[in-house]
């Protein structure tokens, strides 16, 4: 067998050594973290060593971080009717952007007739001026912008969203799982209001994830009920091994996120020179600032079902789309957002990169690209 290339860490990472030894340590304790005696202190401070870590790489507050079973409960959670900051009166509408991950666009709880979409233009950024029509034609809203793309890698220009949406009294809710320790920020530069973080994109354990709150914003309410955990917001015995493992994870990427952020740039730069000697290849939102890892692009007659599998055959992991259960490719909410015409946008593969992706790899996936464009690519 030879060896395998892996090109998706847009859709999880392999898991840290640092995480893995965080996780192993945690299976050890006995107690419940909600328990007072010397068992339950023991699982409590693994909790809240990694929701200071937490806090800390995006500049929040321990006490402001809730621990969730992932990106999608933690999206969901943020999405609540009511929220409020300052004086502002409490949001009873939604506005999300055209190209947001599907559990923003379900909408949490909002009521479908309150939710309202964010066009975005052909590079993929969010409408700026869209979305100031949007916040004067209607009460308060929460507007829900993510911070990269997870397709595209484009990444939005929130602080600019954040200065329209508090102008109007509105919340800003950041997407930030798919930027997390790929490129610097924090609550002040972003100005979110709230922001969802996941940690199997990081190296982290899968099943863990976080919301976290700017200060003085209020009106969250918990989407599980019961015990009072995580300060009566999410409710359940919390994780303990996986939230462990998700401080570890955070502490090593951040650690490590200036120098990556640069090699994944160097080497997504050379990819993309070598897909570019195929004529007429398109690499979608290139013309703006995206993640240093990703690249999804495509060619004329290129179909990305039969991409993918051509690409597994010889040994390189790659995504196009968004897969669902079954994993079957369907198009790209993306890039119809974006107003592409359906025949481009139905080849678009995706490659992402991470902090053990070598120059080797990037080689190894060029030589199978142009195995594969000889075969696949018509005309």
């Amino acid at each position: 067998m030879f060896e395998r290339v892996y090109f998706d860490w847009n859709a999880t990472t392999p898991l840290r050594p640092e995480a893995k030894a965080a996780m192993a340590a945690a299976w050890e304790l006995s107690g419940n973290p909600s328990s007072v005696h010397s068992e339950g202190r023991k699982a409590r401070r693994l909790i809240e060593d990694a929701r200071a870590a937490v806090a800390k790489a995006v500049g929040g507050r321990p006490q402001d971080v809730v621990f969730s079973s992932g990106g999608t409960e933690a999206n969901a959670l943020a999405l609540t009717p009511g929220l409020r900051r300052g004086t502002s009166g409490p949001v009873t509408r939604l506005l999300t952007s055209a190209i947001e991950h599907a559990s923003v666009l379900a909408g949490g709880r909002f009521a479908p007739d309150a939710i309202g979409s964010i066009g975005v233009t052909r590079s993929g950024v969010v409408d700026l001026d869209e979305l100031r029509a949007l916040l004067n034609d209607g009460p308060p809203a929460l507007v829900s912008v993510m911070l990269a793309n997870n397709e595209t890698g484009a990444i939005q220009p929130v602080a600019d969203v954040a200065e329209i949406v508090h102008a109007a009294g509105g919340v800003l809710h950041v997407d930030a799982i798919q930027a997390f320790a790929k490129i610097p920020f924090d609550l002040t530069s972003t100005q979110a209001d709230l922001m969802t973080l996941s940690a199997h994109k990081i190296g982290g354990p899968k099943g863990v994830g976080a919301l976290v709150l700017a200060e003085g914003v209020e009106g969250l309410e918990a989407w599980l009920r019961g015990g009072g955990q995580e300060l009566g917001r999410r409710a359940g015995t919390e994780n303990v091994a996986g939230i462990s493992g998700f401080g570890a994870a955070v502490k090593t990427a951040m650690a490590a996120l200036k120098v990556d952020a640069a090699r994944m740039r160097g080497l997504r730069d050379r990819l993309e020179h070598g897909l570019r000697q195929t004529p007429g290849l398109v690499i979608f939102s290139e013309e703006v600032k995206r993640l240093p890892n990703t690249v999804l692009f495509t060619a004329p007659g290129l179909k990305a079902e039969t991409a993918v599998i051509a690409f597994d055959l010889s040994g390189v992991a790659v995504s196009s789309g968004s897969a669902c259960s079954s994993g079957k490719v369907q198009p790209s909410h993306v890039l119809a957002a974006m107003r592409y015409r359906q025949e481009l946008a139905q080849g678009a593969v995706r490659l992402s990169l991470g902090w053990s992706t070598s120059e080797t790899d990037v080689d190894l996936t060029l030589k199978a690209w142009r195995k594969l464009a000889d075969t696949l690519v018509k005309g």
